[in-house]
């Protein structure tokens, strides 16, 4: 099952999570990595390349950030180099919510941000 990550300033990734957790209940492939004020591009990078490591599998992982060209985005693009991951930016709730119950089909990486953008631009 394709993993998703938010990535995001301060607490709006957990929070999200969260949100979606209250709507359908706790998710096993639903991660959040936060900025921390103090966090340049090299921390947040080690950040999710250490959560990455951890939960890779074939299925791969859809990137959800808040801000295109912000940090949170900017440390996620080179991932695409070193694992199978596609990246959003602009995330919100309904997107989350489209990436995790499309996530239970057995559809690729790719195939998923497709779907999310789309949901996304809807919302």
């Amino acid at each position: 099952m394709v993993k998703i990550i938010v990535v995001a300033h301060g607490d709006l990734a957990q929070e999200l999570v969260n949100s979606v957790e209250i709507i359908i209940g706790r998710q096993s492939n639903l991660y959040a990595v936060k900025r921390n004020t103090d966090d340049g591009l090299i921390q947040m990078r080690e950040r999710i390349n250490n959560l990455l490591k951890n939960i890779n599998d074939n299925d791969g992982s859809l990137i959800l950030t808040d801000i295109m060209g912000g940090t949170p985005c900017n440390a996620s693009a080179p991932t695409c180099v070193s694992f199978n991951t596609e990246i959003l930016s602009g995330v919100n709730l309904p997107m989350i919510l489209s990436a995790i119950l499309s996530s239970k089909n057995s559809m690729s990486v790719s195939d998923l941000a497709e779907k999310v953008l789309f949901d996304g631009q809807k919302t």
